[in-house]
């Protein structure tokens, strides 16, 4: 019997292990279009962590300058109906509010966002990491979402192409089962990626020049 119980917890212990490293593996869930889906398993909220990666030929400067019109995420971001920076610690700096419009009978849902701009000076590699926080007063008949972890890594290829990488983790909060948001979590992210490569295609952002980002360019010649 002690044997029994002993080789049952020894399984059991094989399993959580086994769980635990499938939970950190990214998996490729869908590829159309030049852009690639992952997903993979969070434990902690049962809800998927997403990644996206695809390459546009575009510049360093023009994805930032789209990323501080942070009032033009109404026309790229999927289901974003505001968009505002309510605090601006440097250029490269920004508190920023965003509304997100869900569909009766669910409530829109909300964030504050922290948005950190570091481009590495030797690669050129630009990062941007966003994290919630609380400096902004909840809304009457908005659910807050507290947990957001999003990052951009922007990397600089040769001949004018960048390759563009795009996680999130975020629980948008509420009662929606976690099936549920699992089911659509990467319709919104999708959406928002084939929208950003036609904004990129817009003159003010398609020639703007960003003063505190470098381009791969300037360092071969």
């Amino acid at each position: 019997m002690k044997y029994r119980i002993l080789l049952t917890s020894l399984c059991l212990m094989i399993f959580a292990i086994s769980t635990q490293a499938q939970d950190g593996e990214w998996k490729l869930k869908r590829e159309k279009d030049k852009l690639k889906v992952y997903t993979r398993n969070i434990a902690e909220t049962g809800i998927k962590e997403l990644k996206l990666t695809t390459q546009m030929e575009t510049s360093l400067s023009s994805i930032i300058a789209l990323f501080n019109d942070v009032p033009a995420n109404t026309q790229w971001v999927y289901s974003s109906k505001e968009a505002k920076i309510t605090e601006t610690i440097a250029p490269h700096h920004v508190y920023y509010y965003s509304v997100s419009d869900f569909p009766w009978p669910l409530n829109d849902r909300d964030l504050i966002v922290d948005s950190i701009i570091h481009q590495d000076p030797d690669t050129k590699v630009v990062t941007s990491t966003s994290v919630a926080s609380d400096k902004y007063p909840e809304q009457k008949g908005i659910v807050r979402v507290s947990v957001f972890e999003s990052q951009w890594i922007l990397t600089p290829l040769s001949g004018g192409i960048v390759d563009i990488s795009y996680t999130v983790k975020t629980d948008p909060g509420g009662n929606i089962p976690v099936f549920l948001t699992n089911m659509f979590i990467d319709r919104g992210p999708i959406a928002t990626m084939k929208k950003m490569r036609e904004m990129l295609e817009l003159p003010q952002y398609r020639h703007a020049k960003v003063d505190f980002i470098e381009e791969l360019e300037k360092v071969n010649e």
